[in-house]
């Protein structure tokens, strides 16, 4: 029996790159990272900021077609980020100043939560309302996590999903009032991810100063979600000095 991965032999390996990529195979030590990914929140976090760079990087990639542009797999997601915040700052001009910046193409990913001891009728609607958002069938979800939540679901988790699928759902507001709940709840797994989305939901409703001092709440740190932020900081920085 092989000792379980550690988070450093995961940045060593760049094994969140290879798994967001799909390039991580069986005999490279998928089942490992996958049993390490359901223990532990920063890998979590690693991937769900990966696979939303990785969206927001496409568009861009698609029309480089000429000669395919692949990102080596030692590019760490921090500098990936950075390039995604760049290429955001320098979308169509059709865009209005902020909205571009709020754009989220990618929804935040479902890893799964722990399951509670004892459980209760909450946590089997947020189960279900999380099969919608899976699916992409956000105001479904959008349902049953208010009634999650109402039957008694794990408030973090909940209304995290629930403002992504209010901002996925295009309903920029009523998101950033979910993430707001989110970081009233103080140090939960979803703190950074809430400033970040809650930011997101902010920039498209044209506030870019407010969008910036939630960037700047989230704990300067050397995971993926700090260093997006602070890309996408320094993207609304720039642009309010134009």
């Amino acid at each position: 029996m092989t000792a379980p991965l550690t988070c450093a032999q995961v940045d060593a390996r760049a094994l969140v790159e290879r798994y967001v990529a799909d390039t991580l195979t069986d005999e490279g030590g998928r089942a490992d990272f996958e049993a390490h990914v359901l223990v532990c929140p920063r890998c979590q976090d690693e991937i769900r900021v990966a696979m939303a760079v990785r969206a927001e990087l496409a568009p861009v990639t698609t029309r480089a077609r000429r000669g395919q542009r692949v990102w080596p797999l030692g590019l760490g997601i921090a500098v990936a980020a950075g390039v995604a915040a760049m290429i955001l700052s320098r979308a169509s001009e059709r865009s209005t100043r902020w909205q571009d910046l709020g754009a989220v193409p990618a929804a935040p990913i479902y890893l799964g939560v722990a399951v509670r001891g004892t459980p209760v009728r909450g946590d089997s609607l947020f189960a279900l309302a999380m099969k919608a958002y899976d699916d992409h069938r956000y105001d479904a979800a959008t349902t049953g996590l208010r009634t999650a939540l109402v039957a008694g679901a794990d408030s973090a988790p909940a209304e995290f999903f629930l403002g992504a699928a209010l901002l996925m759902g295009d309903r920029a507001p009523e998101a950033g009032a979910a993430f707001a709940r989110v970081i009233a709840l103080g140090d939960t797994p979803y703190l950074g991810e809430a400033h970040l989305y809650r930011a997101k939901a902010l920039l498209r409703q044209g506030g870019g100063a407010a969008a910036l001092a939630e960037l700047h709440a989230i704990t300067p740190n050397s995971n993926a979600v700090g260093a997006w932020a602070r890309a996408l900081a320094a993207s609304v920085e720039s642009r309010m000095r134009r």
